[in-house]
């Protein structure tokens, strides 16, 4: 595969990551304290979906800081992935604090009342924690 045709592949997985992960259609486990997500975190989980650097190495956030300024410097590129920014409105208001009293939810990990309609953990501590149970699951199953 070419350098521009692998560029084009990483970085449309990670847009793909990135905007699934923003609109909480997948939960892929980003720190939820950093307003953003580290380019470490997007490359682990790219590993974990398949994905490697031209010469079939794992990524890392080097290699997809390199895709990103090649991409960049190609502006019909940029253009081609840039995501439909209204998807995103309201998406980032999760400091609803009102109780889901027709219908409330334990969480999964410590037992307290979820406050966040569809959520069905409490806070980003019981998150992460969950996401640490979840991937050592998955590394476990993938050893045998």
């Amino acid at each position: 595969m070419n350098t521009h045709t692998h560029d084009t592949h990483i970085f449309s997985g990670m847009v793909e990551v990135l905007v699934s992960s923003g609109l909480g259609e997948r939960d892929y486990g980003f720190t939820q304290s950093h307003h953003q997500t580290r380019l470490e975190e997007v490359a682990s989980v790219m590993n974990l979906l398949g994905f490697s650097n031209r010469f079939g190495n794992p990524l890392n956030r080097n290699a997809l800081k390199q895709v990103v300024h090649r991409i960049r410097q190609k502006d019909d590129l940029m253009d081609e992935f840039k995501p439909e920014w209204s998807w995103f409105e309201g998406s980032m208001d999760r400091s609803d604090n009102s109780s889901n009293s027709e219908n409330p939810t334990s969480c999964l990990v410590c037992g307290e009342e979820v406050r966040i309609p569809e959520r069905e953990l409490c806070s980003p501590i019981c998150e992460n924690q969950y996401q640490t149970i979840r991937y050592g699951e998955y590394i476990s199953e993938k050893i045998q």
